[in-house]
């Protein structure tokens, strides 16, 4: 029985891709004006029984009503595209003691790179010559915004955080 709810979900949400790839295709872009590729592509990550988490990356967003009901926001109206500006491929990984966050940016240098954080969200903004990449990244925890060290090499920027544990009390039982 079990088997058959996670087939049936697997079958869901293929069926919501397909969906937004026909919906991709069928958008009203001009890209004749906007002088450049259209890049769009999507990452799907799911640990354990949590639902599957889907992110867009490239340099056009369809997060209109084809995405509802997978937890995308809602953004409303026709495909929405940034001219010049990329999402970059994200990926997150929680290690044992720490947080990573990779990020696909080809074309740049280590100098062109900038990072900011705030709360839980990283900003990551490049740009050289004709490449922009520009992100916002929701961090699954709290993070040591001083413990980040960042590396860039072969097109892939990676962000090491520790977490921040400072509210972590023990409580005695009496």
């Amino acid at each position: 029985m079990l088997n058959r709810r996670r087939k049936d979900l697997f079958e869901d949400i293929l069926e919501d891709i397909d969906d937004m790839i026909r919906g991709m295709f069928e958008s009203r872009i001009d890209t004749e004006e906007m002088g450049e590729p259209l890049v769009w592509g999507y990452s799907m990550t799911q640990h354990g029984n949590e639902p599957p988490e889907i992110r867009e990356f490239g340099n056009v967003s369809l997060r209109d009503e084809m995405f509802s009901g997978l937890g995308l926001e809602h953004q409303g109206g026709a495909a929405h595209v940034e001219p010049g500006v990329r999402k970059p491929l994200v990926d997150i990984m929680e290690a044992e003691d720490s947080l990573h966050v990779v990020v696909e940016m080809p074309g740049i240098t280590k100098e062109d790179v900038s990072l900011d954080i705030s709360g839980t969200v990283l900003n990551i903004k490049a740009r050289n010559g004709d490449r922009k990449y520009s992100e916002r990244v929701e961090l699954p925890v709290r993070v040591l915004a001083d413990s980040a060290k960042a590396t860039y090499k072969n097109g892939v920027l990676e962000v090491v955080f520790k977490y921040d544990r400072s509210d972590k009390k023990s409580i005695k039982v009496d």
